[in-house]
This record gives structure tokens, C-alpha cells and sequence, in this order.
């Protein structure tokens, strides 16, 4: 999320317009699927 924030405020400060809406795709991780994200956090 904050990457899409940090694009979004360069694309405005250089004179650009953005959506007013940024969608983000977030994944929940939970107890079931942790297992598939564990290497992200390691």
C-alpha cells in the first residue's frame, strides 16, 4: 500500500493525475495458508 501511495504522490508532484481510487490487492494470512508465506518473512 504505501508503495502504490509513494507512485501515486510522484506521479502528482510531477504534474500528474491519478484515479481517486487506487486499488491495492491484498492477502490475508491466516493460520490455514501461513505456511505458503512463511519464506516472505523470513
Amino acid at each position: 500500500m504505501g508503495a502504490a501511495a509513494v507512485e501515486a504522490l510522484k506521479t502528482i508532484s510531477e504534474g500528474g493525475s491519478v484515479e481517486s481510487t487506487i486499488a491495492v490487492p491484498v492477502t490475508i494470512v491466516t493460520s490455514e495458508n501461513v505456511d505458503t508465506f512463511r519464506s516472505v518473512f523470513e
